[in-house]
C-alpha cells in the first residue's frame, strides 16, 4: 500500500510537471502535493528527495539546484541499451477492462537487454471464465480458485515494474487492463508510455501473414512458443523485442527518443501541437477540437481548460482511438468559458448533439437510443422495443385510440445490447412476443411451453401474464420480487444446462446476454437517479467593484435551470420566491404527466389499482436529454464541490422543505460573508 500510495504520488507530479511544461521549485512542488500552503523547507526537500530518488523520470541533479525537474529536460536521450525493459504479458476472462478480468501475469525484466527476473502468478478474477477462453489457454475455474485477487498481486507487479519501460505485444490491451485495475484500487495509472511490439514488427519484419505474437515470435526464431499462457507470452515477447532492437539499431536508431519517434511519429507531432494551447485559459468551460477543413472532431469540457488539453498532447496513454484520431488531425482549438464546472458539463452536451463530432463516444446520434416499450390493447401486455416514441410520448396525454398509449422506459444506449437482455427475458419467462389478436387458436410457442398465451383469453391466464410483465418490469427498475423467480438465476440454470449438452457457443451467448441484462438494469437505475435528482451547486464569483456574489446552479428534476446570481440586499427574497415556484410545481402537478419525463402508471381497465408490482413511477426522458442529465448525475457523485445543498423531492414534507431552505440561505450568506469562504460541505 505504501509503495501504491508512492507511485499514485509521483504519478500525479509527473502530470503535473508535463502539464505545466516547466520545472517546478522544491517548495511549490511540496506544496501542491501536500495540499499545504506553506511546508517547511527542510520537510519539503525531504518529501520531494524521498519521492522521487528511484524515479528515473525525474532528473535527480536538478533536486540540487531546489527545484523539480523532468530528465527528458535535463538529460541527454538515454540508449535503449542502458533502460531496463519489463515484457509483460496478461491473460483474461475477455476483451474489455471491467467486464473481463485479468486471470495470469507473466513478466520478464530486460536490464542491458538480458533477462534479469521473472514474474507470474495466475490471478483469482472472481467470475466465472468462459469455457471457449479456457480452451484457449487452459486456463480452469479450478486452477484460479486459491490464486491471489488480483489487489494481493498489484503491489507486487508494481514493484517488479519499478523503473523500467513496460514492453507488450498489443500494448494497449495489457496496459489498458492494468490501468483499468489501479485507477479502481488507487485512483492512478502507470506512468511512461508502453513500448508496444505489435507496429514494430510490422515496420521491422515485414510480409508475415499475420502479426500475431505466435507468428512473429515464430519467423524471428524464438526459442519458446507463444501458447496463450502469460509468462510463455512474455518470454516469446521479450525475444521478439531483442530482435527487433538489434534492426534499429542496424538503421542507426540507438537512443529512447529516437525509438519512439521510429515507432509513432505521431506522438512527436502531437507535442508539436502544445502551441494550440497556448491562450487557452485556466477557467472552466468548453473545448472542440477542429480539424483543417473546420469540421469539429472532438468536444469536450474542463474545470481548467489549459491544463486538460495540454494534457491530451503529453500522454497518449488511456485515450480512446477515436481521441487519438482526433489529436492527430486537430489543426485548431475553439473554446467557451463558463462560470461554473457544471454549466461546462450542461453545455459539453449541447456542443456534442449541435456539431455531431465523430470523435465524441456518446451523445452524437441520440436519436439512436432505444426504449423499452410496454404495449396496451393486445391479447395481453406486449414488451417490444423502439427508437421512434411518438409525438406524445412526452405530453401530458396519455391515451390512445386504444384508451391507453404505450409506456416508454429509458431510453438506453445500445440497441443490440437491450434486444439482447429482451431476447433473455422472453426465454426466461413465459410472456408473449408476438403481436397477433386475440384468437382461440394458441401458437407454437405456447405449445412448446414457452408462454402463456393470453390470446386465448383463457380465464385468469391474462391477468396471470400481466402480472408476469409487471413484476419482470419492477425488477428491471431496481425492486427485488420475492414471487418472480429471480432473472439471474433462471438465466444460470440455463447456461448450465446447455453447457452440459455441450452447446458452449449457445452458453455463452447467454453468459453475454446476462451480462447486458446486469448493464440495462445498471442504466435504468442510473437513469432514474439522474432524474430524481434535485440540489444547488453555489460558487462564489467576482460582481465587480470588489463586491462579492453567489453563482446558483439549480439542479431540478435531473434538469439544470438557468443559472441565478444572488449579491443583492433582496437575496433572500429571492431564494425564498424561487424555492416557493419549485415546490408549487409539485403542490400543482400531482401526477406529474407534464412532459417532464416521468410516466404515471398507467394500468389496463378493469386492472386493481393496488393489483401492479410497479408502485413507484417508471422513468422516460427524451432521447435528446439522456446523456446531460447523466452527465450531471456523474457530476454529482465525482465532484468534491463543497458548496452542494441537496433539496427535498416530492413527497417531503413542509418541515423537510423548510429545512433545506434554511440551508440554502446559511450557505448563501456564508459565501458572501466577510473573510475567505469556509470550505464546508452542506
Amino acid at each position: 500500500m505504501q509503495l501504491q500510495l508512492a507511485l499514485a504520488v509521483a504519478d500525479r507530479l509527473h502530470e503535473t510537471l508535463l502539464v505545466r511544461g516547466e520545472p517546478l521549485p522544491t517548495l511549490d512542488a511540496a506544496s501542491f502535493l501536500l495540499a499545504a500552503s506553506r511546508v517547511p523547507e527542510v520537510i519539503a526537500h525531504e518529501v520531494i528527495r524521498t519521492l522521487v530518488r528511484h524515479d528515473r523520470r525525474f532528473c535527480q541533479a536538478a533536486l540540487e539546484a531546489s527545484h523539480v525537474s523532468l530528465t527528458a529536460w535535463e538529460v541527454p536521450d538515454p540508449e535503449l541499451v542502458d533502460i531496463p525493459f519489463v515484457v509483460l504479458d496478461l491473460e483474461t476472462t475477455g476483451s474489455r477492462p471491467g467486464t473481463a478480468k485479468i486471470t495470469e501475469v507473466g513478466a520478464v525484466r530486460l536490464e542491458g537487454l538480458r533477462e534479469v527476473a521473472h514474474f507470474q502468478t495466475l490471478v483469482n478474477p472472481q467470475r466465472p471464465i468462459p469455457p471457449f477462453i479456457t480452451r484457449i489457454t487452459g486456463i480452469t475455474q479450478e486452477m484460479v480458485a486459491g490464486a491471489p485477487r488480483i489487489d494481493e498481486v498489484m503491489p507486487q507487479l508494481l514493484n517488479f515494474l519499478e523503473g523500467a519501460i513496460i514492453v507488450a505485444h498489443n500494448a494497449p490491451f495489457d496496459v489498458s487492463f492494468l490501468n483499468y485495475e489501479l485507477r479502481r484500487l488507487n485512483g492512478k495509472k502507470l506512468g511512461e508510455e508502453a513500448f508496444d511490439t505489435l507496429p514494430l514488427a510490422r515496420l521491422l519484419a515485414p510480409g508475415l501473414p499475420n502479426y500475431r505474437l505466435g507468428t512473429v515470435a515464430e519467423a524471428l526464431g524464438a526459442p519458446v512458443s507463444a501458447c496463450h499462457r502469460a509468462l510463455a507470452d512474455a518470454r516469446a515477447a521479450a525475444h521478439v523485442f531483442t530482435v527487433l532492437l538489434e534492426r534499429l539499431q542496424e538503421q542507426g536508431v540507438t537512443r529512447l527518443g529516437e525509438a519512439r519517434a521510429f515507432l509513432g511519429p505521431h506522438a512527436a507531432s502531437a507535442r508539436e501541437k502544445l502551441s494550440l494551447t497556448r491562450d487557452l485559459p485556466l477557467s472552466p468551460g468548453v473545448y472542440r477540437l477542429v480539424d483543417r477543413n473546420g469540421m469539429v472532431l472532438y468536444v469536450g469540457k474542463a474545470d481548467r481548460l489549459r491544463e486538460r488539453v495540454r494534457s491530451y498532447f503529453l500522454d497518449g496513454n488511456g485515450h480512446s482511438r477515436k481521441l487519438r484520431q482526433a489529436i492527430r488531425l486537430v489543426e485548431r482549438i475553439e473554446w467557451e468559458e463558463t462560470v461554473s464546472p457544471l454549466e461546462a458539463v450542461v453545455l459539453e452536451q449541447e456542443r456534442i448533439l449541435a456539431h455531431r463530432p465523430p470523435c465524441n463516444l456518446h451523445g452524437g446520434r441520440p436519436e439512436c437510443y432505444t426504449y423499452l416499450k410496454l404495449s396496451f390493447g393486445h391479447p395481453g401486455l406486449g414488451l417490444s422495443l423502439t427508437s421512434r416514441p411518438s409525438s406524445r410520448a412526452f405530453s401530458g396525454d396519455w391515451r390512445g385510440h386504444d384508451g391507453h398509449r404505450p409506456l416508454l422506459i429509458g431510453p438506453f444506449r445500445g440497441h443490440s445490447r437491450l434486444r439482447s437482455a429482451l431476447e433473455l427475458l422472453l426465454r426466461c419467462y413465459p410472456v408473449r412476443s408476438c403481436s397477433q389478436k386475440a384468437q382461440n387458436r394458441p401458437c407454437v410457442r405456447f405449445r412448446g411451453g414457452a408462454c402463456l398465451a393470453p390470446c386465448t383469453r383463457a380465464p385468469g391466464v391474462r391477468e396471470q401474464h400481466d402480472s408476469l410483465i409487471w413484476q419482470l418490469l419492477s425488477w428491471l427498475a431496481g425492486n427485488e420480487e420475492p414471487d418472480l423467480p429471480c432473472p439471474l438465476e433462471r438465466s444460470e440454470a440455463l447456461v448450465r444446462a446447455l453447457s452440459r449438452q455441450r452447446r458452449f457457443e449457445e452458453a455463452q451467448a447467454l453468459t453475454e446476454a446476462r451480462e447486458h441484462l446486469l448493464s440495462v438494469r445498471r442504466s435504468y437505475r442510473a437513469l432514474a437517479e439522474a432524474r430524481a435528482l434535485r440540489f444547488a451547486a453555489l460558487w462564489p464569483a467576482s460582481g465587480g467593484a470588489d463586491t462579492r456574489v453567489v453563482r446558483v446552479n439549480l439542479v431540478w428534476d435531473g434538469c439544470l435551470r438557468p443559472p441565478l446570481t444572488l449579491g443583492g440586499r433582496d437575496f433572500e427574497h429571492e431564494i425564498e420566491e424561487l424555492l416557493a415556484g419549485l415546490f408549487a410545481e409539485d403542490r400543482y402537478s400531482p401526477e406529474r404527466g407534464r412532459g417532464d419525463g416521468r410516466q404515471t402508471e398507467v394500468r389496463e381497465s378493469g386492472r386493481k389499482t393496488d393489483s401492479s408490482p410497479l408502485a413507484q413511477l417508471l422513468v422516460a426522458v427524451p432521447q435528446q436529454q439522456l446523456d446531460t442529465i447523466l452527465a450531471v448525475r456523474r457530476w454529482l457523485l465525482e465532484t468534491s464541490h463543497p458548496h452542494v445543498v441537496m433539496l427535498p423531492g416530492p413527497d417531503a414534507d413542509a418541515e423537510h422543505r423548510d429545512l433545506c431552505r434554511h440551508r440554502l440561505l446559511a450557505e448563501t450568506r456564508r459565501l458572501l460573508g466577510d473573510g475567505p469562504v469556509a470550505e464546508q460541505a452542506v
